[in-house]
């Protein structure tokens, strides 16, 4: 299990890693739903609390965390003492916290969407959530344990709210294209699919792949995403990002150009001369992920 980057300091004295590299800020709430939708898997939080500032973190491995800062703390804060709601990459999240939960004898809460969770008898100030099919682990951290196991009980554990979204077909995806006057970019048909298609505010547009059998809006991260977002002067910005972050970049037709996320090798991003949309297209597998890009087969819907 993984524990919060804010706790520099273990009860019993010794230090844990800083997060020197994780910038902590403070956000609204409508800045905090944006954000949120635009990232391809849930974000967890425990509902709004009165008098509190959303400080937001996002580490260069993927976790997520909001904290809940009483009036008049400055985000960035080194102190631990503050509620606090992780999301985190785990592979087998649900298998992994069920086997956990029974190897410390703990009870299990059923959450809605089939979830779990549990208070960790080892670290009893944090319950930790999953639900099925997802690669993402959700922890609840309070001061005191009984104050993160209320929120639990009470259902507060929640996703944030994210755009809805519907399937949609080919055609549709074409005339989507054609009404945002720019390219809605895909990896091409495929049988005994569904085309999960989500629309941000901000312009944002996700087409998902999800076998036969999985309903829209399921919460995992299982299932191949491709995104297209307006960006300006894309094709200098990928570039320079690349270079940053010493990444191998690829030619594609068109005079494109893409790179594989070292950080975060299952996704990669394109872009286009004199285009004013970035394309990101994440797999589960950073092999596949590096397959889709270099084999071309991520183009325009058509």
């Amino acid at each position: 299990m993984a524990i919060l980057v804010w706790l520099l300091v273990r009860d019993d004295g010794t230090e844990r890693s800083s997060p020197k590299r994780a910038t902590a800020t403070g956000v609204s709430l409508e800045k905090l739903n944006a954000i949120a939708a635009t990232v391809p898997h849930p974000v967890y939080w425990a509902g709004a609390q009165p008098g509190s500032t959303y400080e937001l973190t996002r580490t260069g491995d993927g976790r997520i965390y909001i904290r809940y800062l009483p009036r008049g703390t400055k985000p960035g804060s080194a102190r631990g003492d503050f509620l606090t709601v992780g999301t985190y990459p785990q592979q087998n999240a649900f298998e992994t916290l069920k086997a956990t939960a029974t190897a410390q004898d703990a009870e299990t809460i059923p959450l809605s969407g089939r979830g779990l969770a549990f208070q960790d008898s080892n670290r009893p100030t944090s319950v930790y959530a999953a639900y099925p099919g997802s690669d993402y682990q959700v922890e609840v951290f309070a001061p005191s344990g009984g104050r993160a196991l209320e929120l639990v009980r009470a259902g507060k554990l929640a996703p944030l709210v994210t755009p809805a979204s519907r399937a949609a077909s080919r055609a549709q995806l074409r005339s989507l294209a054609s009404a945002l006057g720019h390219p809605v970019y895909w990896a091409g048909a495929r049988r005994d699919t569904t085309y999960e298609l989500t629309r941000t505010k901000d312009g944002r547009v996700y087409v998902r792949y999800l076998p036969r059998g999985v309903r829209i809006g399921d919460n995992s991260a299982r299932y191949d995403t491709v995104g297209t977002y307006p960006q300006r002067d894309t094709f200098t910005n990928l570039t320079a990002a690349a270079a940053k972050l010493q990444a191998t970049v690829f030619d594609l037709p068109g005079g494109g150009r893409a790179y594989i996320d070292t950080k975060r090798p299952t996704s990669a991003y394109l872009a286009y001369p004199g285009a004013d949309v970035q394309v990101e297209v994440y797999t589960p597998d950073p092999a596949k992920t590096e397959q889709l890009v270099t084999s071309r087969e991520i183009r325009p819907v058509r």
